[in-house]
């Protein structure tokens, strides 16, 4: 992950800006003093409501209430709700962290510290200095590539999400409730995947060796996983199911589900063409991206269900990136990837589940004119 998309996917708070009222008012052609004299000349005299007469209060906690809030303030409301509900428990001499969702709310009042459970989501083990070392070769060999690549790769230094839109025709218009559920999926994954380099603590190829010369900054931080394979990977798996039973659900070969993770392959691959992953990196993070959106999936739901959890054995992860082995499993003596299984609590009224009912509806064909079938 670049640091330009490290930076943009954590700057989401710069939208709260647009709350500072008037200064809003400063591009406009009318003055701030013109509008306050003309204010103070139509409310004069100032009276308040009559009791009774004011507007009743908006019904607090209710998901309903999002639609009150700009888009900026909304997608942090709900961000913020699902960076709640994850915990991660490192070990430093095993060199491993492990992801745990909340699927319990937290009982009692106000004034009770709550009790939640957690369920495991995913488990991921720094390879060895012997793994990395051996991946040099194909960070080499892939730099073959970057010719014929470049123009990608600069395009996907931050979220790559047209690569995205490439496949499935949105319009800001249209869409903005998708888009919006795009966005707040790379970043969900963003926080995450820092979270978790952090733990693992993995160098870069370059440092390894000074002849691998990206072809674009290196990122401030850890290797593995790939931030970008794990944003593209929960993005293919949460786009491509909001489009199931839609008007692009048709059939058609090969499917829009197989096109989003194609595109999430190759934007994985891309980024070590330029030198700044492993492929393990990006097996790393293609699992993660995986049973995040899984766990994202199960949340729109609303119901109770299990989920795919995820680990990543480093010390198995010696070969070359392949998508399959993430839908597959590895089916070797010594795999990379294993799943599991962890169920997820269904909660019909929680804040992810409502903008994705919003996005989801923004697929939905308006019936015929004339309604018949004659």
């Amino acid at each position: 992950m670049s640091i330009n998309s490290t930076q943009t996917g954590l700057t989401g708070l710069t939208g709260l800006t647009g709350l500072t009222g008037l200064t809003g008012l400063t591009g406009s052609a009318v003055g701030v003093g013109a509008i306050l004299s003309s204010s103070d000349a139509v409310r004069s005299p100032w009276n308040l409501p009559e009791p009774g007469e004011e507007p009743p209060h908006i019904p607090s906690n209710e998901t309903v209430n999002l639609s009150n809030w700009t888009p900026q303030v909304r997608e942090v409301t709900i961000l913020t709700d699902l960076l709640s509900r994850l915990s991660f428990k490192d070990d430093g001499n095993e060199g491993a962290i492990s992801i745990w969702f909340q699927h319990d709310h937290p009982h009692g009042g106000l004034d009770h510290a709550p009790h939640p459970s957690y369920s495991k989501l995913a488990k991921l083990s720094r390879p060895n200095e012997e793994v990395f070392r051996s991946q040099l070769e194909y960070v080499r060999n892939y730099a073959d590539q970057r010719s014929e690549r470049a123009a990608e790769i600069l395009a996907q230094v931050g979220y790559p999400t047209e690569f995205f839109t490439s496949i499935v025709p949105l319009s800001a218009t249209k869409h903005s409730y998708t888009l919006q559920l795009i966005h707040l999926v790379q970043q969900l994954a963003s926080h995450v995947v820092l979270r978790t380099k952090h733990s693992l603590a993995c160098r870069r190829p370059d440092i390894y060796s000074a002849q691998i010369q990206p072809i674009i900054p290196t990122p401030g931080h850890g290797t593995l996983p790939s931030g970008h394979a794990t944003e593209a990977f929960t993005v293919a798996t949460v786009f491509g199911a909001l489009l199931d039973d839609t008007i692009m659900s048709f059939q058609q070969s090969p499917s829009i589900k197989a096109l989003l993770l194609s595109v999430a392959e190759r934007i994985a691959v891309n980024r070590t063409v330029a030198g700044v992953h492993f492929p393990a990196d990006s097996t790393a993070g293609a699992a993660l991206g995986t049973t995040l959106g899984n766990y994202l999936l199960q949340l729109a739901s609303g119901k109770s269900g299990d989920i795919d959890a995820v680990e990543f054995i480093g010390n198995n992860a010696t070969g070359d990136f392949d998508k399959s082995v993430i839908a597959l499993g590895d089916s070797g003596c010594d795999p990379v990837v294993k799943w599991g299984t962890s169920e997820v609590h269904g909660e019909p009224d929680n804040l992810f589940r409502w903008l994705w009912l919003k996005a989801k509806s923004e697929w939905e064909e308006a019936p015929a004119a004339g309604g018949g079938n004659g």
